[in-house]
């Protein structure tokens, strides 16, 4: 019996070696499946998170592309606007030639454009102020070749023979230089 009690023993002993074994292996299962669970918790997080970031720039980006569109409609619509203006400022300019008035225009504007040029010049005018030109610029003592080639709806354009300066004095140029001080001015009020 003796064999029979060390046989006994050796089963209890490999039972509860086997339980212990199980009992460990449950443990570092546990301990593995909580270890997994904490890695996923933090996978999720940083997934969150960067998705919120993903979609917090996507949302600032549509909020900057809207208030850009926003800018350029309200600077078309005040280019409209100015562009309306000086639209309605010629009219009255174009309606000046043939006038009285327009003689004495005329010939401040041959004044202004001639002052300073020392040597030989040529005049470029509208075919319609052909006469005037030539008058006006015999009447200041001023000796240039005259040339109708102009489309303008008044004033002159003086350059030197050699076409290497010129001053352009018509009413389309001098509504465009006080344009692009307007727009300038716009410009301030738009985006100030």
């Amino acid at each position: 019996m003796a064999l029979d009690d060390i046989f006994s023993a050796l089963e209890q002993q490999a039972d509860k070696e086997i339980v212990e074994i199980l009992q460990d292996a449950h443990n570092q299962a546990e301990m593995i499946a909580d270890d997994a669970n904490d890695q996923a918790d933090q996978i999720r997080a940083a997934r969150i998170e960067r998705a919120e970031k993903v979609t917090r720039a996507r949302a600032s980006q549509s909020l900057n592309a809207a208030r850009l569109e926003a800018k350029k409609r309200i600077a078309a619509v005040k280019e409209e606007a100015v562009d309306s203006v000086f639209a309605a400022a010629a009219v009255p300019l174009a309606g000046l030639r043939g006038t009285e008035q327009y003689s004495v225009v005329f010939q401040a504007l041959v004044e202004e454009a001639v002052a300073g040029f020392d040597g030989s010049i040529e005049v470029l005018v509208d075919q319609a102020d052909e006469e005037l030109a030539k008058s006006t610029l015999s009447k200041l003592g001023i000796q240039a070749p005259l040339k109708p080639e102009l489309s303008t709806a008044g004033g002159l354009t003086v350059t030197t023979r050699k076409g290497r300066i010129a001053r352009r004095n018509t009413f389309e140029d001098r509504l465009e230089k006080v344009r692009q001080r307007a727009q300038a001015d716009v410009a301030g009020v738009l985006f100030s």
